[in-house]
């Protein structure tokens, strides 16, 4: 999102020579283009991730076959993105808190958090999350303009939550900015700890921890914490549920994991080196663990189904590692072969936010539309995402970015 790229320019934080931040002010930091690709790459890849969620997990919303090479390579395709995309979004907003602790205040912090993040989803959770709900299967019978702003909506207002897809929609929710809310509580309880942090390494009580990390192989030691929350807490609370908080305690954590991680990454430049020096270890690693994570979670179903017991903690080290692989290597890769900006960057990097709180607000009633049309599951596919990714742009430059009081509610700089 804009305000967390534009943070990178701020005067006042240092650059090392691997390219994270180091303790020291500098006056002249440059800009960490990676960080931009990857957070653009990942929010871009939601209009054909949903696209195939919406046709495959939404009962009644397609009239596909569910059952088929392409149906399965499409949950494939799902499951391999859902284990390392959310988390990887939260890695890179963890450096660039770093980044803007570095010169605001923690008052100012707080109020920055609310005014990109608090701001929006109450603006979302009033106005435009009643919209898809209109548009999923079984909520209206004769669906129109009258009956959603006179009918729907009101009565939207008044039922209390209750997150979807599961059980049936209500108001007020936060659908798919779930990552919003999450951010925004994660933010602020994590703030003392990320400043304690700070704090010790800057007084030299954690090199230790740093030199453990930082040796030949300790790059990958954080991903026992990922393991760690996988096998205690998803027994209880399975991933990908609910997206409610208070029933989502694992996937909550998890987030949480790779936030701090994100964040201490950057509090010394040997973390980036290490990344760049096991580079060539990363991205095999990361396809092997997505292919034993893949086969025990569609074909081996003892091992993935969440219990306390040995067969489940196997697959929680698999799907632990996993994220945190792919979160290395992605980052490896940028850091390598797209640490510059064009033009496509440079316009994509500020509409990635508003875009995030478009796309599946849009693309649900587009595809009340297009599945009527019985196109067959690829040209579904394609006619979905590519009117939903030209109006998504087309709101964004028609409406969010022309005046102030759109900027503001999208959480845009004004």
């Amino acid at each position: 999102m804009r305000d967390k790229a534009e943070d990178i320019n701020k005067p006042d934080v240092a650059k090392g020579q691997s390219g994270m931040m180091s303790v020291e002010s500098s006056p002249k930091p440059q800009r960490l283009y990676y960080l931009d690709w990857l957070r653009v790459l990942v929010i871009l890849n939601l209009i054909p991730f949903h696209a195939v969620w919406l046709m495959t997990y939404i009962k009644g919303f397609s009239h596909i076959p569910q059952k088929g090479v392409v149906v399965t390579v499409i949950k494939y395709y799902l499951t391999f993105v859902a284990y390392w995309q959310m988390p990887l979004l939260f890695f890179i907003t963890g450096t660039t808190t770093y980044i803007s602790l570095n010169y605001r205040s923690t008052t100012e912090y707080v109020k920055e958090r609310a005014k990109r993040l608090l701001i929006p989803l109450v603006f979302f959770v009033l106005v435009c999350y009643p919209l898809p709900v209109y548009f999923l299967p079984g909520t209206a019978k004769d669906r129109s303009l009258s009956d959603y702003l006179f009918r729907f909506w009101p009565q939207c207002l008044k039922t209390p939550h209750n997150s979807w897809p599961v059980g049936r929609p209500a108001l007020p929710g936060w659908g798919h900015l779930w990552f919003v809310g999450y951010l925004l509580v994660i933010s602020l309880v994590t703030l003392p700890l990320l400043l304690n942090c700070k704090k010790y390494l800057l007084r030299g009580l954690t090199d230790k921890s740093v030199t453990l990390v930082t040796r030949r192989g300790g790059i990958f030691l954080p991903g026992i914490f990922f393991v760690v929350i996988i096998a205690t807490l998803t027994p209880i609370w399975p991933l990908f549920y609910q997206h409610n908080l208070y029933q989502d305690w694992a996937y909550f954590f998890y987030n949480l994991a790779a936030f701090v991680c994100g964040y201490i990454f950057c509090l010394d430049d040997r973390f980036s080196q290490s990344i760049d020096k096991s580079f060539r270890l990363l991205l095999p690693f990361a396809i092997v663990s997505s292919v034993f994570v893949l086969a025990a979670r569609y074909k081996m179903p003892a091992f993935s189904t969440p219990a306390y017991g040995f067969r489940y903690f196997f697959y929680s080290i698999l799907f632990g590692f996993n994220t945190w692989f792919w979160i290395l290597a992605l980052l490896g890769l940028a850091r390598r072969f797209l640490n510059q900006a064009n033009r496509f960057l440079r316009y994509f990097s500020p509409a990635s936010y508003p875009f995030y709180i478009l796309h599946l607000t849009l693309m649900i009633p587009i595809g009340y539309y297009v599945v009527c049309l019985h196109l067959g599951v690829l040209a579904e596919f394609v006619m979905l995402s590519l009117l939903s990714f030209v109006a998504t742009i087309g709101c964004y430059e028609l409406l969010i970015k022309r005046t102030k009081v759109t900027r503001f509610l999208f959480g845009m700089k004004v």
